[in-house]
């Protein structure tokens, strides 16, 4: 069904551009984002299967349009305490260095997996496997179906995440300009562990493309 007369799009293959007219909202439209220019400011919407969300990014007065109501919905289960639990236990192995986890839900029922990455003090990303030759054919044949097994699993893994969580060993859980670059162009839930040699701290924050909203992590994790 069109709604000619409730919101209005501009030529974008991801984004539509819409104006608030009436206080129910049209379905879904198949763009990534829409943003929504409302009688209080300007919201962006954006919903995949287990996550739904409308949120403020601007504020003024428009007269002549409605207000939106925002929204955050989870549509599974919180990530269980279990698993964050394993998650600091692991951040705790080395806390001089820090450690990445993709987060995910099939049925209901919450994964967490750990790429093959490269890390540091001060950063962590995935790590492309690379073949290092092993002197025989076989070999090396061996290690290629290793490598591309464990490649895809991860790009498996990476694509169906919900949620990306990393730590920041014994610094406060606070997002760095490196965290703010390489989370952006996303739309998922981010987490932080710090201070994993004294008092762990989770920090998250949903990520909505170029938008970052911090929320409080008893919205997403068991307490």
């Amino acid at each position: 069904m069109i709604y000619p007369d409730i919101y209005f799009n501009m030529n974008n293959p991801f984004i539509s551009y819409n104006y608030a007219i009436s206080h129910n909202l049209p379905p879904y439209s198949q763009k990534l984002q829409e943003y929504w220019l409302a009688a209080d400011g300007v919201y962006v919407r954006a919903h995949r299967l287990e996550l739904e969300i409308c949120l403020q990014i601007a504020h003024t007065q428009v007269p002549g349009l409605t207000q939106i109501q925002p929204y955050f919905k989870l549509n599974v289960p919180k990530v269980p305490a279990s698993i964050i639990a394993d998650i600091i236990n692991a951040a705790r192995v080395n806390p001089h260095q820090e450690i990445l986890f993709y987060l995910g839900v099939e049925n209901n029922i919450w994964w967490y997996h750990i790429p093959l990455q490269e890390a540091s003090s001060t950063h962590v990303r995935w790590a492309k496997p690379r073949l290092r030759p092993l002197g025989d054919a076989r070999g090396e044949r061996a290690a290629c179906r290793r490598q591309g097994r464990s490649l895809l699993t991860t790009n498996f893994k990476y694509s169906q995440a919900l949620v990306e969580v990393h730590s920041h060993g014994c610094m406060k859980a606070t997002p760095s300009c490196q965290d703010n670059q390489e989370e952006s162009g996303k739309f998922r839930i981010f987490g932080i562990i710090g201070t994993v040699n004294t008092t762990p701290t989770i920090y998250t924050r949903l990520g909505a493309y170029n938008h970052f909203f911090e929320i409080d992590p008893n919205f997403i994790f068991e307490s």
